[in-house]
């Protein structure tokens, strides 16, 4: 595997607040994440969504979410152990969550990107995603090209980056 980065700190008392280069041969779809990444670094304390779990709230990071969906008009939220009842609306789920790491998949489902062991492109229109939990979903015809545009932004040399 090539390293693809190479990173040096250096420690001066004359600087209040970081400041970072980027030294590189040519400017490449890696670096483009790469500067979005530290742009969008600050901002980027994922909130905690709470959810409810028979009488009980509680709070899930981001990161242990699978997916959101809409079930019996409620909107559940599914971890790899459980699943709970959340307040929100879909839209509003949608607004909160990390949009690096989720994404719509339905009018129905929101699924994390990163949770995603395989994609079944043998259906001509529409793939089927198979999730870390053994769970499988089925991506709308209407947001197929969506998809495809996140995985092709998430592709490096062929490589997923997540």
């Amino acid at each position: 595997m090539s390293k693809k980065i190479e990173i040096r700190i250096e420690i001066d008392p004359a600087y209040d607040i970081p400041e970072i280069t980027i030294r590189t041969g040519e400017k490449t779809p890696f670096v483009d994440r790469l500067i979005e990444q530290l742009k969008h670094f600050e901002e980027k304390d994922p909130v905690r969504i709470n959810v409810y779990d028979d009488n009980s709230e509680v709070f899930l990071e981001q990161k242990d979410i699978f997916r959101v969906c809409t079930e019996n008009k409620k909107i559940k939220v599914f971890t790899d152990s459980r699943s709970y009842f959340c307040r929100r609306t879909l839209r509003e789920m949608e607004e909160l969550l990390d949009k690096e790491v989720f994404v719509r998949i339905s009018r129905f489902e929101i699924v994390n990107i990163k949770k995603i062991v395989s994609f079944d492109l043998s259906i001509v229109g529409t793939i089927k995603i198979k999730l870390e939990d053994g769970s499988e979903t089925w991506v709308a015809r209407r947001c197929v090209k969506t998809i495809q545009n996140r995985l092709r932004d998430l592709s490096y040399d062929g490589r997923k980056e997540l």
